[in-house]
């Protein structure tokens, strides 16, 4: 995973108590359970190297907020948010294995056909095919995007934009870029690439207030 939610309340109720130096290798353990999208090794004095933290300081965090497990130390919330990803990731892969969503003229098509089951096949792939294509609204979205280094692969983005027939939905997309483009995630480099940002239908998540949560981390 390269970005996660950050929720400043949470965080805040259950580290009060932490030391500068403890309050810092919690942030550095959070960040390797999610790039890895596993538990923390046993080998606490690797984690301690790997993270740039006392031993001891380690040691006293993971004692607190994770659980020691045969294959590692869990943290419960890491776990749920990992899951969801990568159920979303297999669902995203899955669909795309399919052809991508269904546009809304071959679920209407396939919905006509499936309580006439007497109409004659041909007519129905003439229905589809004799649909106007129309002109794609896509640099729009490629425009609106912020210049950067992840703005790359603009041949697949017009492709999934089409294959997913995206041009009706621009307005909406729009609007949550231009809305992202301002949040703390996105100003600090860890936008998502535009691809990712179409295949995740990322437009669709809920509204996040930077006065709420930062786009980074989680507890």
């Amino acid at each position: 995973m390269l970005w996660f939610k950050f929720h400043i309340g949470d965080y805040i109720t259950h580290t009060t108590y932490l030391g500068d130096a403890e309050d810092l290798a919690y942030r550095r353990l959070l960040d390797m359970y999610y790039m890895s999208e596993k538990p923390i090794p046993l080998d606490a004095e690797s984690v301690a190297r790997k993270i740039r933290m006392d031993l001891d300081i380690t040691e006293s965090v993971l004692k607190d907020f994770f659980d020691k497990q045969e294959d590692g130390y869990h943290n419960h919330r890491c776990d749920v948010e990992i899951a969801k990803y990568q159920h979303q990731v297999e669902n995203n892969r899955q669909l795309g294995l399919r052809g991508g969503r269904p546009t809304k003229t071959e679920s209407k098509t396939e919905s006509k056909a499936n309580h006439n089951p007497k109409k004659n096949k041909k007519e129905n792939i003439n229905t589809i095919s004799s649909v106007p294509p129309t002109s794609s609204r896509f640099e729009e979205f490629w425009n609106n995007w912020p210049n950067s280094r992840r703005k790359v692969a603009k041949t697949a983005c017009k492709a999934k934009w089409d294959r997913h027939a995206l041009d009706p939905l621009v307005d909406e997309i729009n609007a949550a870029v231009t809305r992202l483009k301002g949040s703390e995630q996105w100003v600090s480099g860890f936008e998502p690439a535009p691809l990712t940002f179409i295949n995740q239908r990322r437009w669709e998540d809920e509204p996040q207030t930077d006065s709420l949560s930062i786009g980074r981390r989680v507890i």
